[in-house]
């Protein structure tokens, strides 16, 4: 027990994020427990401070902000989850960083989808920009993952894309898109069992609007897939060469331009060794 504490500790402690108990229990490290035998290895000890708590206020603004914008995608009816991602989903955000969003869009439609995202998020004047920096992002919507609908499992599985799929935060959905996305990557389970959304997702889903659409959408069908091949081909003109994380595959897209993954992980790997020591 005491060695997957140190592990979730440890793990936390590299985003200068301190953890409550409730979270040392739900992002336990490979070991299944309950509340009470975590509370029993820490010793009650106290976790929080005025860095957390500063940080949950500014995301809390934040995540208000994305869930009112985020409607406006509402409106492209081949966008089946909103989500917000990375240290936003966390409660973790600073004044100055920008807000990632995560989106699931209907097989097929992913170039098209994307198209419409950014012109709406543009319309809003929320939308980061490429090379923009410092106070200019503060704030900003990224749309940093479009993943189709029959694209949803992570082919790399570790300790920091596990915690990436369960960090995710849904802002809406449509016909249950997020129990299939967990299906899709129970193997995260095997690195934090103890994990529980949190979340209720009731009044999440909007399966009336994309069932309104589908008669028209099948009519259209053989124009809509010119229109998306012509947008992919359009896209991928103008895009910059991918760098970092960045990744450009058959129904999934990443834009993350640092490799934050590779640097968490052997961060990581170091504190764990200090630990044997």
């Amino acid at each position: 027990m005491d060695k997957a504490i140190l592990k979730t500790l440890v793990y936390a402690d590299i985003f200068d994020y301190p953890l409550t108990l409730r979270e040392v229990h739900k992002w336990l490290i490979g070991k299944k427990a309950n509340l009470r035998q975590v509370e029993k290895a820490l010793g009650k000890k106290d976790l929080l401070v005025s860095k957390r708590r500063y940080r949950e206020r500014q995301s809390a603004i934040y995540f208000k902000k994305a869930k009112f914008i985020s409607l406006f995608l509402k409106i492209i009816p081949w966008i089946k989850l909103v989500g917000v991602s990375g240290s936003l989903a966390m409660n973790n955000a600073g004044k100055k960083d920008d807000i990632d969003l995560f989106l699931v869009i209907t097989k097929n439609r992913l170039w098209i989808s994307r198209l419409l995202a950014l012109g709406l998020l543009s319309l809003t004047g929320q939308r980061r920009k490429v090379g923009d920096k410092g106070k200019k992002i503060a704030g900003k919507l990224c749309l940093n993952i479009f993943l189709e609908e029959d694209c949803l499992e992570q082919k790399t599985k570790d300790i920091y894309l596990a915690h990436e799929v369960l960090q995710m935060k849904v802002l809406w959905q449509r016909d249950d898109i997020y129990s299939r996305y967990l299906s899709d990557n129970e193997w995260v389970f095997r690195f934090l069992p103890n994990w529980t959304s949190g979340q209720d997702l009731r009044f999440m889903n909007n399966d009336l609007r994309i069932k309104n659409h589908k008669s028209k959408i099948v009519n259209h069908k053989s124009l809509i897939d010119y229109i998306e091949s012509l947008t992919k081909w359009f896209q991928l003109k103008i895009m910059q060469r991918p760098k970092g994380m960045e990744r450009i595959e058959d129904g999934a897209l990443y834009f993350h331009p640092q490799d934050v993954r590779e640097k968490i992980l052997k961060l990581y790997k170091q504190k764990l060794a200090g630990l044997d020591k």
